[in-house]
């Protein structure tokens, strides 16, 4: 047999728009250690880190990344 959880919808808080901080300021501050995993978004010019200490909560986002809207989902 095999076993199969179910999740309610909206059982994750999604997160939109995130305040981003610069990597430098965020390990500053112990929010992001160098040995933290991230899923990373690049596009044009501008790239974006998403911790995934903060994805395991969330499971999914919503972000603007060089004028270009993205779900990001873990």
């Amino acid at each position: 047999m095999i076993g199969v959880q179910i999740v309610e919808r909206d059982a994750f808080p999604v997160f939109d728009d995130p305040k981003m901080l610069p990597a430098a300021e965020a390990e500053r501050r112990g929010l992001v250690l160098p040995r933290d995993m991230v899923i990373g978004v690049a596009r044009g010019r501008e790239a974006k880190a998403y911790p995934i200490t903060i994805m395991g909560v969330h499971e999914l986002g919503n972000d603007i990344i060089d004028g270009v809207p993205i779900a990001v989902t873990w």
